[in-house]
């Protein structure tokens, strides 16, 4: 999903979720940010709107990130059920 993330201050880039990872990066002038975790290790995943766009809330033991969308409410609604199946190991059901 693309959008905008909150990571030690950095904003604008990518969280991608794949059965066994998810990660947010982001490209910067000089280097780059990537904050990753598996699912079945995030401690709490909380998801809400603020002011037009919808936020995930991601805590792992000891990091955390912030991570807000401008995606449709399908799409977002769509990745969270999907995070959540890979947080309890489920299988996730192939859209297509």
């Amino acid at each position: 999903m693309a959008a905008g993330g909150t990571r030690d201050g950095n904003i604008h880039g990518i969280l991608a979720l794949t059965d066994r990872r998810l990660c947010f990066y982001r490209k910067r002038l000089v280097g780059h940010v990537l904050w990753q975790a598996e699912p079945t290790a995030l401690a709490a995943v909380e998801a809400g709107t603020e002011v037009g766009f919808r936020v995930l809330r991601l805590v792992t033991a000891t990091d955390g990130i912030v991570f807000k969308t401008y995606a449709r409410k399908t799409d977002f609604d769509m990745f969270y059920t999907t995070l959540n199946a890979c947080r309890s190991e489920r299988p996730v059901q192939e859209v297509g």
